[in-house]
């Protein structure tokens, strides 16, 4: 299995869930707010549990923390933590139809650079966070990406480099098995990088994952195959 958010190993996490309508609302309003933010790094997904909900959503805002830390002078090529050990990560769970959509985030000025490298893998933008499998290059590659447009850009880069041999969206697949599929959201987040084959892996986490898991009315999936 890929390495945990080891951050997350010497820190509280704060949750709220819902309850009732009323609350739901409230949580939306937070989640809007915090989206307009810029003060914020957030992350969100959509699954069939509430807790692979919050899994996924862990997992995509540690690689986007990773890939704004990677942006920021000072912070590229070291490891990063976070300042305040009691209010780090809020977490909110919702449910939508019959999955359970969680979103998370973290505060900017909270996250700073750390000479120990024990606490969060240094940021880098494209640095594959999978887990201990021998994946193609052009899977470990596209695996880092967090944003489906910019994932779409690499995947036709590497289509012109020769390293993914064709792609196309999931209904024009003539064997989808044949094919790893980039799963993403209608928010325009990559949530899952699946292999080929009847029974397919995950390739972030190392674990058994197949697209029945992403709701089709919340997701879609393009399919790739490489050299």
């Amino acid at each position: 299995m890929r390495k945990r958010l080891l951050w997350l190993a010497t820190l509280l996490m704060a949750i709220a869930l819902t309850a009732t309508a009323q609350d739901n609302e409230q949580v939306k309003k937070q989640i809007n707010k915090i989206k307009k933010s810029s003060l914020y790094i957030f992350a969100e997904a959509t699954c069939t549990t509430p807790e692979e909900a919050r899994e996924a959503a862990e997992n995509m805002l540690y690689d986007n923390v990773n890939a704004w830390a990677s942006s920021k002078k000072g912070m590229k090529g070291k490891s990063v933590v976070l300042a305040d050990r009691k209010n780090l990560i809020e977490f909110y769970a919702l449910p939508r139809g019959n999955m359970f959509r969680a979103f998370t985030y973290v505060k900017k000025s909270d996250i700073i650079p750390t000479e120990n490298p024990e606490v969060l893998p240094p940021a880098s933008e494209g640095t594959p966070t999978t887990a201990n499998q021998a994946w193609p290059e052009a899977v470990t590659t596209l695996v880092a990406y967090t944003d489906y447009y910019k994932m779409a850009d690499k995947l036709k880069e590497l289509k012109q480099q020769g390293k993914v041999t064709n792609y196309a969206r999931y209904q024009k697949l003539q064997h989808p098995e044949d094919h790893f599929l980039v799963v993403y959201n209608r928010q325009g987040q990559v949530v899952a990088l699946l292999s080929p084959g009847s029974s397919r892996t995950n390739v972030k986490t190392g674990k058994a994952d197949d697209l029945k898991n992403y709701d089709n009315n919340e997701c879609g999936a393009i399919g790739f195959s490489v050299k």
